[in-house]
């Protein structure tokens, strides 16, 4: 007769095995379920860490401009070639683009030479100028040559003297 005492323990070996299964395999699926979130978890701490020191350092360079109201809200990036290809890109002459920007053509000249810089007020006209299409600049252009020729005054015959000079026939000038 067979050993009772080993077939019964690998018969309680295997029942225990399979309990054990039962048990623990569910228990593997949820392990790996919080294993997953927890890694997609640790992604986006990162992601918003990042998102994070982005922002403070945005917020660090933009303190400056607001403890200084007088300071425009983000520098105006300016190149004399950006400036030269913006006037050509409009198709427009030194002459022609003085207008837009309240400015000389020579001073223009200056500006795309490198010689000089322009000032805030015409760095800002100028970034103005960027986003504008063709033909909302001619409007422009025609705007402003509305605008001369409303304020150019009638033009009245004046004599070419000099103030303060007589004529030549002996007069006094208070006579």
């Amino acid at each position: 007769m067979p050993n009772i005492a080993s077939i019964l323990k690998e018969e309680i070996i295997r029942l225990t095995r399979k309990e054990f299964r039962q048990q623990v395999e569910p228990l593997k699926k949820q392990i790996l379920a919080q294993r997953k979130q927890l890694t997609s978890l640790k992604q986006e701490l990162e992601t918003l860490r990042r998102a994070v020191k982005a922002g403070s350092k945005g917020a660090r360079q933009a303190d400056p401009a607001k403890k200084d109201p007088t300071a425009p809200a983000a520098a105006i990036r300016y190149s004399a070639a950006g400036l030269r290809k913006l006037r050509e890109r409009l198709g427009l002459s030194r002459d022609a683009f003085a207008p837009l920007l309240g400015a000389s053509s020579q001073a223009i000249y200056n500006w795309e030479q490198t010689d000089t810089r322009p000032r805030q007020e015409f760095l800002e006209k100028i970034a103005s100028l960027r986003g504008l299409s063709k033909k909302q600049v001619d409007a422009l252009l025609e705007q402003e040559a509305s605008k001369k020729a409303a304020r150019k005054p009638v033009a009245t015959k004046k004599s070419a003297r000099k103030p303060g000079t007589a004529k030549k026939s002996g007069a006094s000038p208070d006579a």
